[in-house]
């Protein structure tokens, strides 16, 4: 099963029907030859993008002003970058490639006019003032945070996220914790089947 179709058939979550829609239109997209500036590379698995030319570092921005990293936050944690969520926007397998310049054209457009320097020159607030105005003017950018903030919560790439949240890991049952019920009566059964009365 494609991803397309197991989106289709994962349930009613609002999500899957937005990217199964986004998946059916890239497919459509990709049946015109689309012209922009393909970048340079592909990640691979376990490796992050970094933000090397002109729209990687519009695009680095808005993910350090989404998922704030050590330039930005003020405890110097890691943010969106060092989660790779540079890899979901620039990787062909997501829907976000094809709109990647344009991404990085409106915000820079939206600094320009409203604070007069380029989106990556702006500090923090200004940023997020900017991402706020974007959003409505280009809704496939809400989708894009969703899956920036996806990237490092869920520990999409790596684990940096989910150290920060303090996820311990998966729950293997508790067996190694004497103080834990498992296999261990916790009530005592007051009916001769099981069952309620």
């Amino acid at each position: 099963m494609d991803r397309r179709n197991f989106l289709r058939t994962a349930g009613g979550g609002s999500l899957a029907m937005i990217l199964g829609a986004v998946a059916e239109s890239v497919a459509r997209a990709g049946e015109v030859a689309w012209v922009g500036t393909p970048f340079a590379r592909d990640p691979l698995a376990g490796s992050c993008l970094l933000p090397l030319g002109d729209v990687e570092r519009t695009l680095g921005a808005m993910l350090d002003t989404v998922v704030p990293g050590p330039t930005t936050d003020p405890e110097g944690t890691a943010g969106a970058l060092e989660a790779c969520s540079m890899n979901i926007l620039l990787d062909g397998s997501f829907p976000f490639r094809q709109y990647a310049d344009m991404f990085a054209l409106v915000l820079d457009g939206i600094a320009t006019d409203a604070h007069g320097a380029a989106f990556a020159d702006l500090p923090y607030d200004q940023r997020l003032q900017v991402l706020v105005t974007a959003q409505d003017q280009l809704p496939m950018l809400r989708l894009a945070f969703r899956a920036i903030r996806s990237a490092f919560f869920g520990g999409a790439y790596n684990g940096i996220g989910l150290r920060y949240v303090g996820y311990p890991g998966p729950n293997l049952g508790w067996r190694h914790v004497p103080e834990s019920s498992f296999r261990v009566a916790v009530c005592e059964e007051r009916t001769q089947t099981g069952w309620m009365p």
